[in-house]
């Protein structure tokens, strides 16, 4: 017959063994994984964004855009540059018996140099300075050598194609307007970045305060182990109760790690957006966020949100430019339609001089013929008209209602992107608002869920509640806390979904970024 009070304690000191055996959790993982964090240095929200403003290798590639619309612009520009032109040229002939008896020789040099430029209005002149030195042997030829200077002006100005500065500067207009819209896009870009790094920031702000209440949740199941232990040697619980509590700090050691895991990959990912490789020095540590912004931070309302990103949107303004850009294009394209009618005209003064047979001529050089040619010695003049029109002229009609088409296309782009503006903001106020709600409801749980834990626990020292019920309630407190920076993180990434929807983050930011400079890009 069993010995009951023998067997009784047999079972006591088989559930101390237990409760000292493997089964023991293992030496606390919190103070390994703490260690170190509060060390960690403290980066900015404002100095994260600056810096990766400044080392974002895809925005650093945009800011040259700005740089390289000027190009075109310079390009596009120097059509009304002047320019200059010359040539030199010889020549010589011998022809026999032209005359009976002698053979005729001439030799000529020739030179000319002038001066062209395309004006806006479309009239294209140009000015030029001929000089020619000829001899023979030909008494018949009068003056040999001769010196002949002469003056040009030649001007042709379009009547109908091509006529008035609204055409021909169209190119001109366009790139100006390229160069405006290389500046918008690249501060949108610069403005998503921002958005992306704050919302990464935020991310790691989230992940280092859930990190921090896991482990505050498993140092609460290590102390409730640690006196689970102390009322089983002194029989007050089954070991049943140790081995539950051993369970849940294992369980919790692992939700620990799971939380240092994203902290890790949440700072790799902000360092990858803030350009951070591997190599430097800014990539050794791990960096700690500023406190968490409360949920008491002003916001507007959706007419005032949108009215701003009407006006704010670099976007939004970039479209507006193309549509402008399209105006251009159609307006050159209908011109483009007329016939062709062009008034042209040449004036011209010139001087000659030279030796006659004789050799008594006064004037024998070329200085007697630029004299002649300074005194309108000879002067000679011509004005014309000249017309021309493609027969159904299919070409430049098929142009100009392509450029009427894309005209249309743009227009319809703008209003399409201001719909996506405004669904960008009430989204991003409908995050803001459901998340204030949130922190407001988890702060109530929270509260709620201390008490209760703290009334429990109270219940467990006179002996009527146990172990599974303590830490279904720290499971409550925990998670209330996590459901709060939860929520505070999602109200403070929808702010900066709002304020980037609405074109001004970087203002409230305190951000700048670097505007176009041309001296900046100048090589």
């Amino acid at each position: 017959m069993i010995n009951m009070k023998r067997f009784s304690v047999w079972i006591k000191v088989l559930g101390l063994i237990l409760a000292l055996s493997p089964l023991t959790a293992p030496p606390s993982l919190a103070k390994d994984y703490i260690e170190g964090l509060d060390e960690w240095p403290v980066m900015p929200l404002r100095t994260a964004v600056q810096l990766g403003l400044e080392q974002n290798f895809d925005l650093r590639a945009g800011a040259l855009n700005p740089a390289i619309a000027d190009r075109d612009h310079t390009a596009a520009e120097a059509r009304f540059d002047v320019s200059v032109d010359a040539a030199v040229s010889a020549q010589g002939n011998r022809q026999p018996e032209r005359v009976p008896l002698i053979d005729q020789e001439g030799r000529s040099l020739a030179a000319e140099a002038g001066l062209s430029k395309v004006f806006r209005t479309g009239l294209d002149g140009r000015l030029s300075l001929q000089t020619a030195r000829s001899s023979d042997n030909l008494a018949q030829s009068g003056r040999s050598p001769e010196y002949a200077t002469a003056l040009l002006l030649d001007l042709t100005q379009p009547l109908l194609r091509d006529f008035g500065s609204s055409v021909n500067t169209a190119d001109l207009r366009i790139a100006d307007t390229r160069r405006r819209h290389a500046t918008l896009g690249y501060l949108d870009q610069a403005q998503r970045v921002a958005e992306a790094i704050e919302s990464g920031y935020f991310d790691l702000a989230q992940a280092i305060e859930t990190y921090r209440y896991r482990i505050e949740s498993r140092d609460l199941a290590q102390e409730l182990l640690e006196g689970n232990r102390e009322k089983l040697e002194a029989g007050i619980i089954p070991v049943s109760e140790v081995q539950e509590a051993e369970t849940a700090v294992a369980a919790r050691d692992e939700l620990v790690l799971l939380a240092r895991q994203e902290v890790e990959t949440a700072g790799n990912r902000l360092k990858g957006l803030l350009g951070i490789k591997q190599e430097y020095p800014l990539s050794r540590n791990f960096y700690r966020t500023e406190p968490m912004p409360g949920p008491d931070q002003p916001f507007p309302q959706v007419e005032q949100a949108l009215e701003q990103a009407l006006d704010d949107r670099p976007d939004l303004a970039s479209r507006r430019l193309e549509v402008e850009n399209r105006q251009i294009r159609l307006e050159f394209d209908r011109n483009q339609t007329l016939p062709r009618l062009d008034l042209q005209a040449t004036l011209a003064v010139n001087g000659l001089s030279g030796e006659d047979g004789a050799g008594t001529s006064s004037r024998r050089d070329y200085i007697d013929s630029l004299d002649g040619m300074a005194g309108a010695d000879g002067y000679g003049w011509f004005a014309g008209v000249g017309f021309s029109y493609p027969l159904e002229n299919r070409a430049a009609k098929a142009l100009h209602d392509r450029s009427r088409l894309e005209k249309r296309q743009a227009v319809y782009d703008v209003k399409g992107l201001e719909t996506t503006v405004e669904t960008e903001i009430i989204n991003a106020l409908i995050r803001v608002k459901r998340g204030l709600e949130r922190v407001r409801v988890a702060g109530r749980f929270e509260a709620l869920a201390d008490l209760t834990l703290k009334q429990e626990m109270e219940r467990l020292v006179e002996g009527l509640s146990d172990t599974f019920r303590i830490l279904d309630f720290q499971d409550d407190v925990i998670d209330a806390r996590i459901r709060n920076i939860t929520a505070q993180a999602d109200v403070n990434r929808g702010l900066a979904s709002l304020h980037r929807a609405m074109g001004n983050n970087l203002e409230r930011l305190g951000v700048t970024v670097k505007t176009f400079d041309k001296e900046q890009f100048h090589e």
